[in-house]
C-alpha cells in the first residue's frame, strides 16, 4: 500500500454525511438488509451518551466503529463491512433533523432503498419504523442534556472508514471476517493474563478449571466441574457456598492424603484428585490454537441439560459486574464504578492495573465463584427444558443418587416449575416476578444497573439470604429507580450505592414536574409500565378486599376474569409503546382525531410487542378487543383498558383521563404501602 492515509481515513459523523464530500456508500445485494432492533440502537445511544458524560471534560473524541468500503469505478463506495451501523446512524440523522444529503443507498432491494428515501412516510417496512421509534423513544430519554448530546455526536464521534485497496480479492477478504469467530476473545486473554500471576501449576490448573466453569453461562457452574472437585468446593449436597481459592487446594491435598492412606492400609488404588495440568508458560497463542490449557474437562456424566438456559447476561460483562464487587470488598480503590463501566468494550482496560498480584488472582478468582454460583441461584434464566416454550425459571440444582435434579430456589420441596407454574402465593413467584421485571425493562447485556444492584446485595447478603428479605430488596430497589432517578433524576450508581437522598414520594400529578408525568406518548420509558404491572399484580395478589371492592366498581374483574388475566400474567419483552385509542385512526372506521395531549396520556397508553404493535397500531380500541378472544392480554394495564372498553363499548377522553388518573395514583405509591391500603 503506496500511501495508507488514501485508505484509511478518519471522519466525524457530521463528515460522513457532508453533502460537499459527494462521498455515496451502496450496500450491495449480497450484504443481509437491515435488522438492527432495540438492542443493537439502544446499545449504540447509550455507547454515545456515555461517552459524552465521560469526556467532556477532557475534549476527546470517541472512536464508534468502522466502516470498511471498496471504491467502484464510478467512485461510489460499496461496503463491505459496517452497513447496520451506516445505516441507524442514517436514521439517526433523520430523526435529528440533520440529513441534509443522503448518502447511502440499497442496491437491488426496492423495499428498502424506498423507505431511506421516504422515511417520513407513516407506511414504512417494520425494521425501518420500529428502529425509527427506538431512536425517537431514547433520544428523548436523553432530557435536558440531549443538545449537548447531539453536538457531541456530529462533531467528537468518529468513524474509521478503510478502503480496501484496489484489486483487493474480496472472496478472500470475506473468508478472513468470517473466521473472526477463531480469534482469541477479550475474556480469554483476561484468563491468561491473571493465570500468569499466580506461581504453582495446582494454582493455575484450579484457577482455570474455577474459569472455564463460571464461563458457560448457558449452564449451571456447578456443572462444569468433576464430581470430585465439586463435592469440595460445594460440598456433598452442592448447596453450601463455595470455599476459598487456597481452602480449596488444602482439601484437595488432604483428600488425596487420606485417599493414599486408605490405599496403602488396604492395597487399593482408588483415584486421587487430579487437578495439576501442564500449564507452564502459558501463551495466548496457545489458547488460540485450543491446545490442551484452554480445554474444559469432561464431566463425570452428561448434562443433560447443557445449554439449555439462556443467562440475562453474557460472561465478558458479568466480569465487570464482579470486578466492582471485587474493588469494592477489598477497598482497592476510590471510585470503582467510573474505573469499570458495565461494558465489557472496556474489559481489558479496566481489569489493567487493578489485580497487581498472586493473592490478589485469588481474591478475585474467589469473588468470581462465589457471584456466579449466587448468580445461579438468585437470578432467573429462560429456559425451555420442560415445556417446550421460553419461560422464566429460579431453580437451584441438586444430586441425586445418580444424577441431579433442579428444584425451585425458595421451598423446601423437589419441584421445580416455571414462572407460569408457579402458584402466585409462592415466594419463589414473587422474585421471579420481580426479576424478570428489571430484565425486560432493560433486556441490553451492557450497563445492566438492576443485576449490579442485586449481585451486590446478593454478596454482601450471602449468609442470610431469606425469600423474606431479598423480596423485600428487590421491591425497594424498584422503588429507588422509580422514585430516585426516573421521577427525580438522580444518578443511578449513587442510588445504589446509597449516596444519594431522594423522596419516596408520591406526590399529585398536580404537584409533579415533567420528570415525573408520564403523559408523554412513545417516550415513556419501559421500566415506568412494566413496574405498575407489578404494582397492580402485587395489589390484586395481597388485597383480595380490594380486588372485591375493584369488582364492584368497575364491574368486570370477575374472580373468572382474575384467574384468566392475573394468574396468568408473566412479564415478557415488550417494547412498543401502543395508544389505545390511535393516533392515526383508519378512515373507514369513523373516528374522530383526539388532541395530541389526550391522546399522550398515560391513561391512553400500554407496552405491547413490535409485532403486534405494528397490526394494531391504527385501530379503534373496539377492534383491538377482537384480538383478545381469551383474555391473555398482554399486560394488567391493558387488560384494565381492554375490559373496560368492552364494558362500555367505548374509549375516548373521559375513559383516558379517569383510568390515567387511576393508574398514576397506583404508580406513585411506594410498592411497601400497596399491602397496607
Amino acid at each position: 500500500m503506496s500511501n495508507v492515509k488514501e485508505y484509511v481515513k478518519t471522519l466525524t459523523i457530521s463528515d460522513l454525511f457532508n453533502g460537499e464530500n459527494k462521498c455515496n456508500y451502496i450496500i450491495p445485494i449480497y450484504q443481509r438488509n437491515y435488522a438492527w432492533g432495540d438492542y443493537e440502537i439502544s446499545s449504540l445511544l447509550q455507547d454515545i451518551k456515555n461517552a459524552c458524560e465521560k469526556t467532556k471534560e477532557q475534549d476527546k473524541n470517541y472512536y464508534i466503529g468502522s466502516l470498511v468500503v471498496s471504491r467502484r469505478e464510478n467512485s461510489n463506495f460499496e461496503v463491505i463491512d459496517g452497513q447496520q451501523r451506516l445505516t441507524t446512524l442514517t436514521l439517526i440523522m433523520h430523526h435529528l433533523g440533520k440529513l441534509s444529503f443522503r448518502n447511502v443507498s440499497f442496491e437491488h432491494r426496492d423495499e428498502s432503498e424506498q423507505a431511506l428515501s421516504n422515511l417520513n412516510s407513516e407506511k414504512l417496512p417494520s425494521n425501518f419504523s420500529q428502529a425509527l421509534k427506538t431512536i425517537k423513544k431514547v433520544i428523548g430519554e436523553w432530557g435536558n442534556n440531549k443538545d449537548e448530546i447531539v453536538k457531541f455526536l456530529l462533531d467528537k464521534v468518529e468513524i474509521i472508514r478503510t478502503e480496501v485497496p484496489e484489486g483487493t480479492d474480496l472472496n478472500h477478504y470475506f473468508e478472513i471476517m468470517n473466521t473472526r469467530g477463531e480469534q482469541l476473545e477479550k475474556h480469554e486473554v483476561l484468563k491468561a493474563r491473571l493465570m500468569k500471576k499466580l506461581s504453582g501449576d495446582i494454582e493455575k490448573s484450579l484457577f482455570a478449571k474455577i474459569w472455564d466453569a463460571c464461563s458457560d453461562m448457558s449452564r449451571y457452574a456447578v456443572m462444569g466441574f468433576d464430581s470430585k472437585i465439586r463435592g469440595v468446593i460445594f460440598s456433598d449436597k452442592w448447596s453450601e457456598k463455595p470455599k476459598c481459592f487456597m481452602e480449596i487446594i488444602e482439601d484437595i491435598e488432604e483428600y488425596n492424603k487420606e485417599i493414599e492412606k486408605k490405599n496403602k492400609d488396604e492395597n487399593k488404588k482408588s483415584p486421587i484428585i487430579n487437578i495439576q495440568r501442564d500449564v507452564d508458560g502459558i501463551k495466548i497463542l496457545d489458547l488460540i490454537n485450543g491446545s490442551k490449557n484452554s480445554v474444559v474437562n469432561k464431566n463425570d456424566f452428561v448434562d443433560k441439560y447443557d445449554g439449555g438456559f439462556t443467562p440475562v447476561i453474557d460472561f465478558p460483562n458479568f466480569l465487570m459486574h464482579v470486578l466492582r464487587i471485587y474493588l469494592e470488598m477489598t477497598d482497592k480503590c476510590g471510585d470503582f464504578t467510573k474505573i469499570v463501566p458495565l461494558d465489557e468494550k472496556y474489559l481489558l482496560n479496566s481489569f489493567e492495573g487493578q489485580i497487581k498480584d498472586d493473592e490478589a488472582v485469588r481474591n478475585f478468582i474467589y469473588v468470581l465463584l462465589i457471584c456466579r454460583y449466587l448468580f445461579d441461584c438468585y437470578i432467573i434464566k429462560s429456559n425451555t427444558i420442560r415445556t417446550g416454550e421460553e419461560n422464566w425459571s429460579l431453580w437451584a440444582v441438586m444430586p441425586n443418587d445418580s444424577s441431579y435434579y433442579y428444584k425451585n430456589t425458595f421451598g423446601n420441596n423437589t419441584e421445580s416449575k416455571n414462572d407460569e407454574e408457579l402458584d402466585n402465593s409462592d415466594d419463589t413467584k414473587t422474585v421471579v416476578m420481580l426479576l424478570s421485571m428489571f430484565h425486560v425493562s432493560n433486556p441490553s447485556r451492557i450497563y445492566k444497573n438492576w443485576l449490579y444492584a442485586v449481585l451486590r446485595w446478593l454478596f454482601n447478603n450471602k449468609d442470610n439470604i431469606t425469600p423474606g428479605n431479598y423480596i423485600h430488596f428487590l421491591e425497594e430497589l424498584c422503588d429507588k429507580f422509580y422514585f430516585g432517578n426516573n421521577c427525580q433524576g438522580k444518578d443511578i450508581t449513587e442510588i445504589i450505592l446509597d449516596k444519594v437522598e431522594f423522596e419516596l414520594n408520591s406526590g399529585s400529578k398536580e404537584n409533579s414536574n415533567d420528570k415525573e408525568c408520564w403523559d408523554r406518548g412513545v417516550n415513556v420509558p419501559n421500566f415506568v409500565f412494566n413496574r405498575l404491572d407489578y404494582q397492580l399484580w402485587k395489589f390484586f395478589h395481597e388485597q383480595e378486599q380490594k380486588v372485591e371492592n375493584l369488582s364492584e366498581n368497575d364491574k368486570w374483574l370477575t374472580i373468572k376474569n382474575k384467574e384468566v388475566i392475573w394468574k396468568k400474567f408473566r412479564f415478557t419483552f415488550r417494547s412498543s409503546v401502543e395508544h389505545h385509542y390511535p393516533q392515526h385512526p383508519s378512515e373507514e372506521h369513523g373516528l374522530e382525531k383526539l388532541e395530541q395531549a389526550i391522546l399522550d396520556n398515560f391513561g391512553n397508553l400500554y407496552l405491547l410487542s413490535q409485532s403486534k404493535n405494528s397490526r394494531l397500531s391504527n385501530l379503534p380500541p373496539e377492534a383491538k378487543l377482537t384480538y383478545y378472544p381469551n383474555g391473555d392480554y398482554d399486560s394488567l394495564k391493558q387488560a384494565l383498558m381492554m375490559e373496560k372498553t368492552k364494558e362500555l363499548n367505548n374509549w375516548k377522553a373521559e375513559e383516558i383521563l379517569k383510568h390515567g388518573e387511576e393508574m398514576w395514583a397506583l404508580l406513585n405509591t411506594p410498592i411497601s404501602e400497596i399491602s397496607k391500603s
